[in-house]
């Protein structure tokens, strides 16, 4: 095995080891807390002369992120980072520690910032329909006039992405590069995210008819689906679907990345009883379809090792039958912000092409 800063690795096994803590504490064990190959958590960890420890096979990814879990003598636990390994990527429930393989490159627009950067600006939109407002950042890039009508990106959990997938970063890079012509990006943020993210008819006419004609109003954007492309993470990819499904002609573009697109073939207890039941009942609207009213093209992307991989393999025939060009993008990475900010390029990349121009 090569040594590396944390887990030892080979080409076909990794070690992990969670050493005895100084001065030495009792712990009842320790556990790896992972989302690359089951059980999730586990497993756990033997107990050795310096610590605990566990060899595992070597999973089928470039990266995966990872905690121990701890169990103490009085019955609770802790999920701690790794302290042999300082690579952490942050999450919005905390930092995890990284483990990368050799086959795992970074891209290179995430490690040097752009510049210039482009301008952000926060705004409160009300929403009648929901009783509440939301907050709104609007990126423009480097020197684009205040009145230049230009496409808009809309991004669900969009002040996520920016935080902690480098999305305006990412934007900079390609504008400032001539890679992506000029565009607007709305990075929303969510009030009531399970409520507003699993297929809400009402969050839908929100969108389409408060929040999208306030932008229109606030900020110089082209008008019409060829000027607008929506992309949402895990809940964010069924919103997104949900409100080009249910209002046609509100995005021209979709990046859905390791949707939640659950149905009762490929379901999941991981949220509140009604949420699941109504993206269920949405999705399987989709798969009994016979025709679609406004098909635009779609770009998938999901972890190899993902739980949500059939029903977004799932989700993408579909799609293709309805006659949306529709395409799955396999990542060799699982359900993380840094998974969806490697499939930027090219992935958003090109979808922002063909609908932009």
């Amino acid at each position: 095995m090569a040594a590396t800063s944390g887990p030892e690795t080979s080409s076909s096994e990794v070690q992990f080891v969670y050493p005895y803590p100084d001065p030495p504490t009792e712990l009842a064990g320790v556990a790896l807390f992972q989302e690359v190959f089951w059980p999730r958590p586990g497993p756990e960890l033997a107990r050795t002369r310096e610590g605990f420890s566990v060899v595992v096979p070597r999973p089928p990814v470039d990266r995966m992120e990872y905690l121990f879990e701890l169990r103490h003598q009085d019955g609770s636990r802790q999920l701690v980072c790794d302290p042999g390994n300082p690579r952490r990527a942050p999450s919005p429930f905390g930092d995890k520690s990284v483990l990368e393989f050799p086959e795992y490159r970074a891209p290179d627009w995430s490690r040097v910032a752009a510049l210039p950067r482009g301008d952000s600006v926060d705004l409160e939109v009300a929403c009648p329909g929901l009783n509440l407002s939301m907050h709104v950042r609007i990126w423009s890039p480097s020197g684009v006039t205040a009145d230049r009508r230009l496409p808009l990106l809309l991004a669900f959990d969009g002040l996520e992405y920016d935080l902690y997938s480098q999305l305006t970063q990412f934007l900079d890079h390609q504008v400032n590069r001539g890679e992506l012509p000029p565009f607007r990006a709305a990075l929303l943020h969510p009030v009531r995210r399970d409520q507003d993210y699993s297929a809400s008819p009402e969050f839908a006419r929100v969108l389409s008819e408060e929040v999208i004609p306030q932008l229109e109003q606030l900020i110089p954007v082209r008008t019409g689906p060829s000027g607008r492309v929506a992309m949402g993470a895990s809940l964010g990819a069924v919103a997104a679907l949900h409100l080009q499904w249910e209002r046609p002609g509100a995005v021209g573009g979709l990046l859905l990345q390791s949707g939640s697109f659950f149905n009762h073939h490929y379901f999941s207890q991981e949220l509140p009883f009604d949420p699941v039941e109504r993206i269920c009942m949405f999705t399987e609207r989709i798969h009994q379809a016979v025709a679609a009213a406004a098909p635009v093209p779609a770009a998938l992307t999901c972890g190899v090792v993902e739980v949500t991989l059939l029903a977004s393999t799932a989700m993408t025939s579909s799609l293709g039958r309805l006659r949306y060009p529709a395409e799955l993008h396999r990542l060799c990475d699982a359900h993380n912000w840094v998974a969806w900010r490697d499939a930027f390029d090219p992935h958003l990349k090109d979808l922002l092409l063909r609908v932009f121009g």
